[in-house]
């Protein structure tokens, strides 16, 4: 007489691979915040990195900014160095003006820092 019983997962075999998938899952997610804040943390140097570039350009051409709201200071030097034939310099200054400040030193010279250490 053939055998007509259903071969199914148990109870504990079920639990097993919920536990594991949750297991898995729950290190995917953790990695990709570690990325994220990587990522971010290069984000923020390279504006930075620009930022100096576009400072010690101007500072090169002999152009001055006035403004004192790094926001401000940031479209200033944009649309100063755009002026002067240097146009591939385009970012958002008021995302870029919230990370960064900056210091004029007893010589004139303007150093652009991140807000946040």
């Amino acid at each position: 007489m053939p055998d007509t019983r259903q071969r199914a997962f148990t109870l504990i075999e079920m639990i097993v691979v919920i536990v594991v998938l949750t297991i898995v899952v729950g290190l995917g997610i953790w990695s990709i915040g570690l990325l994220r804040q990587d990522a971010q943390s290069v984000a923020g140097t390279n504006i930075l990195a620009t930022v100096q570039r576009m400072q010690q350009l101007a500072d090169l051409n002999g152009l001055t900014q006035s403004q004192t709201d790094p926001v401000q200071r940031l479209i200033e030097l944009q649309n100063e160095l755009a002026g002067a034939g240097y146009a591939n310099f385009q970012f958002n200054p008021q995302t870029v003006g919230a990370q960064l400040v900056f210091s004029v030193d007893a010589n004139g010279m303007t150093h652009w820092t991140n807000a946040t250490p």
